[in-house]
């Protein structure tokens, strides 16, 4: 009975699933800090070097939406298990090319084992929380992101100095081991008939009765999403919220260096906004109950005061303000991925729900490729990183505008 009620135990689940999140990012960027010394071994230039990340990505994009059908479709838990396996098996793969042309394959079917993984992740906080303990539940998922790329940071360089890159991949690769070992037991299969659910769960009970009406269709999500007027909002007002949180991430530690500081405090500014991060995304959820607030108000309040940080950061010309405004920044930048990808799954319904989380983050990430180079060519043209501020409050105002077109829904 024991071993049975830790299989139920909806927090165990959701804590699985949110490592296997967490090892996308931390398979993705661990090539940041590993990246020289590849690059001397292979004599890879720099834009070489960059295609290796641009080639996960370009992975991690195109099984977006398959995902999303297929977590709708199928089991969420078989999938993330394979999708983890596979990502640990190339990760590892890594320690073993012996030419540029190997890692790139490499990187782009890794970044394809990663790109499903959001989706399943998705479906079962769905099938595994009541509706109203979903929003604080997807906080803590989508927590992954600056964790794996504040974990990547941390680790790699240490790694890598210790026993070489080659051992690095090797290392990071075998967490997979433990990632699998807890989807396998904590993440409960979605039952099949409403008769095989266990007491005691309504939120699986609501999504086994959703299966038995049929499979969903294998394009009706995906229409589905795109003939939504609420959904193209979110997603328009994302896909700008997005451009800042990745923008801030790319472009503060080169902006920190103009102002005169070293590298590696411009680093320290990233990490402690990511760490800030964190903590927030994993409480935005409660947050919101405890304000009783609707997802849409909660959206246009933090994104409003996210352009207000963007001012008072722009101003900073001391570190320790630089620091201290970063990590207040971090904290609202990272509040309102929850109640995107919520109310996202809201507005699809109980069959489509990682359909609609999958495509709307694949929005989302299209900001990640277009961003690099719109802010790119405005500091080329300005001469100044101070621009950049300017881009990102214009973002945020955007985002915080076209939310107010949504209809308001009920509180999380």
């Amino acid at each position: 009975m024991g071993a049975e009620q830790k299989k139920r135990n909806p927090y165990l689940s959701l804590a699985a699933v949110t490592l296997a999140f967490t090892f996308t990012f931390l398979s993705r960027y661990i090539w940041s800090p590993l990246m020289a010394d590849v690059s001397n071994e292979f004599g890879i230039n720099a834009t070489q070097a960059g295609l290796y990340m641009s080639a996960f990505f370009a992975g991690y994009l195109v099984t977006q939406i398959p995902g999303g059908i297929m977590a709708d479709r199928y089991q969420p838990k078989y999938i993330l298990i394979a999708c983890t396996v596979l990502g640990g098996v190339m990760t590892a793969a890594m320690s073993f090319i012996t030419n540029y042309e190997m890692g790139l394959v490499i990187r782009v079917i890794t970044g394809i084992s990663s790109g499903c993984v959001m989706a399943q992740c998705s479906k079962v906080v769905v099938t595994t929380f009541e509706p109203k303990k979903r929003a604080s539940a997807m906080g803590v998922v989508l927590a992954s992101p600056p964790f794996g790329i504040t974990l990547a940071q941390s680790i790699g360089a240490p790694l890598n100095q210790a026993v070489g890159w080659r051992n690095t991949f090797l290392i990071v690769a075998a967490i997979v081991v433990i990632i699998v070992a807890l989807l396998a037991v904590f993440v409960q299969p979605i039952p099949q008939k409403t008769s095989a659910v266990p007491a005691g769960n309504p939120a699986v009970a609501q999504a086994a009765a959703t299966k038995t009406k049929g499979q969903a269709g294998l394009l009706e999500g995906l229409v589905g999403f795109f003939t939504n007027k609420q959904q193209l909002l979110l997603g328009v007002s994302g896909f700008m919220f997005m451009f800042v949180t990745v923008g801030f991430a790319t472009w503060t530690n080169r902006y920190a260096q103009s102002l005169g500081f070293t590298p590696v405090q411009g680093g320290m500014i990233i990490t402690c906004y990511s760490i800030a991060g964190i903590i927030a995304s994993c409480l935005s959820g409660s947050i919101a109950v405890k304000c009783r607030m609707s997802h849409r108000n909660f959206l246009i309040v933090s994104l409003a005061a996210m352009g207000v940080m963007t001012v008072l950061f722009s101003m900073q010309r001391g570190y320790a303000g630089l620091i201290i405004v970063g990590c207040v920044y971090g904290a609202i930048s990272y509040l309102p991925s929850t109640h995107y990808t919520t109310s996202a799954m809201m507005l699809a319904g109980e069959r489509y729900t990682a359909t609609a989380a999958s495509t709307q983050n694949l929005l989302f990430q299209l900001a990640s490729l277009i961003m690099p180079i719109i802010v790119g060519r405005a500091i080329d043209l300005t001469g100044s990183y101070s621009f950049v501020w300017y881009i990102f409050l214009g973002c945020s105002v955007i985002a915080a505008v076209f939310c107010l077109f949504v209809k308001n829904d009920r509180q999380p």
